[in-house]
């Protein structure tokens, strides 16, 4: 058991806000691309876009909210905290790591319940998600908040959210899933974040320490 299944389905509601997230956010942003024209066949027109992402944001903020309670107020969730912080022992087994696929050592690094990748990829997504919700509510109500803040900050919030958004997205496709679906020793594709369980072989492989 790597996961609950109060887990997976925190990552199911976090994985659906955000695809969704994406396809509809660059869809407001590219609206003559080819997935926004797809959109608009399927009957999306951009009001309806506007509402989908809204309202996607919504889901992954409630999300958050509630992991954050679970991480501070349950047993289980301090636990994964407890595990998730950064070490200086992670620095040394990135330093290993890299030593090992450069063949400049034939040890590989033994790692924790969490990797030193799976630490950095989890604390990046909660600051993403802070940046996101925060730039995307000014989006939202750019009245509400010119009422108190300086008109610049508007624009600099679109951009900060834009850039945000492409960073988390290649974050996703090109890390995340690459790990998840690609990786060697997972193909063609770990099932953990479906049923939240591993073979104990795979978990030895990539925890050992634990």
């Amino acid at each position: 058991p790597r996961f609950t299944k109060n887990e997976v389905i925190q990552h199911y509601l976090l994985l659906t806000s955000f695809i969704t997230l994406a396809i509809t956010g660059f869809a407001l942003k590219y609206n003559q691309s080819w997935w926004a024209e797809m959109l608009r066949y399927f009957g999306m027109s951009e009001f309806a876009r506007q509402w989908i992402h809204r309202s996607a944001a919504i889901v992954m903020i409630i999300t958050g909210l509630y992991h954050t309670y679970y991480l501070f107020f349950t047993a289980r969730g301090r636990d994964v905290l407890k595990n998730l912080v950064p070490k200086w022992s992670d620095l040394i087994e990135a330093r290993d790591n890299i030593f090992y696929y450069l063949k400049l050592t034939k040890q590989k690094p033994h790692f924790d319940k969490y990797d030193y990748t799976e630490k950095a990829e989890y604390w990046a997504l909660i600051w993403g998600t802070i940046v996101m919700g925060a730039t995307g509510f000014i989006l939202w109500f750019p009245t509400v908040v010119g009422n108190w803040a300086p008109v610049w900050l508007i624009k600099v919030s679109e951009l900060i959210h834009f850039y945000e958004a492409i960073l988390a997205t290649l974050a996703i496709v090109v890390w995340h899933w690459f790990f998840v679906i690609f990786h060697p020793h997972e193909y063609p594709m770990s099932v953990t974040w479906i049923d939240g369980k591993m073979s104990l072989h795979t978990y030895r492989h990539h925890h050992e320490k634990h």
